[in-house]
């Protein structure tokens, strides 16, 4: 006689009102080891979740402190190598801002040297765009640098002789916005040096001016942004072109910072 396929009945146990039916769930190649049980309390299954990694190693998942599953978008060549990403996502303004006022989506645009570029938009505190109806309010603040005024006086310089009013940039610091002017009565010729470097004595001409009885005031004043490097020095070379001894008078200014 053949043997009977047949099924095992569960039974239910009376409790109260209910019934209910006992489950073990356990580790089925060891289900009496230490753990291999599956816990519950406070009506909760305690599960930990596996699963693989890119590598396809066996990971158990996590969480954060407030329950939500953790994801790592640094990349690290041993623990990460394809690490999480997801799109920004903006909040409405309001006085209050939470998951629900999460809807708007910035945009990009591909910019140059391999950068991608965020839209943004200077507006005014009501979200207005900036135009010729709706300036853009600018306040002048002072400089945070040292402004120098170097004055120079050189007294009664004698026909074809030069004098030279020197400006040491201080330690520790740049000088920038740099212009200068000078005058006399007479003729003269005003001539701008930079120092090639610290103390290396040698000087490049910048520009060369000349004044006249007319028009005795001459300015330097260059256009393009610079800054001199701390302990080089400016130079302005003043030579008297009149033909009898007179003083040649300079001023050195900018910003150090």
């Amino acid at each position: 006689m053949a043997d009977i396929d047949g099924q095992l009945g569960i039974r239910s146990r009376q409790d109260g009102l209910d019934e209910r039916v006992l489950v073990k769930i356990n580790d089925a190649t060891n289900p009496d080891a230490a753990g291999a049980g599956q816990a519950v309390s406070d009506g909760k299954s305690h599960t930990r979740i596996h699963g693989s990694d890119s590598d396809g190693t066996d990971q158990e998942a996590l969480l954060s402190q407030e329950g939500h599953v953790q994801s790592n978008g640094d990349y690290d060549v041993t623990n990460n190598k394809r690490p999480s990403s997801q799109g920004l996502i903006v909040s409405d303004r309001s006085a209050s801002t939470d998951e629900t006022t999460m809807n708007k989506r910035p945009t990009a645009v591909l910019g140059n040297d391999d950068k991608v570029a965020i839209d943004f938009a200077i507006s005014d505190s009501s979200g207005n765009r900036i135009d010729e109806e709706n300036p853009l309010a600018v306040f002048l603040a002072e400089n945070p640098g040292d402004e120098i005024t170097d004055f120079d006086q050189s007294a009664a310089v004698a026909s074809d002789a030069s004098t030279n009013h020197d400006y040491v940039v201080s330690a520790g610091l740049a000088f920038k916005n740099l212009n200068i002017s000078a005058t006399s009565t007479g003729y003269a010729k005003f001539e701008l040096q930079i120092e090639d470097g610290v103390g290396v004595g040698t000087y490049t001409t910048k520009q060369v001016l000349f004044n006249s009885p007319s028009n005795s005031n001459v300015s330097f004043d260059l256009k393009k942004p610079q800054s001199f490097l701390a302990g080089v020095t400016i130079r302005l070379i003043k030579t008297n072109l009149d033909n009898k001894a007179q003083d040649l008078y300079s001023t050195i200014n900018g910003i150090e910072a």
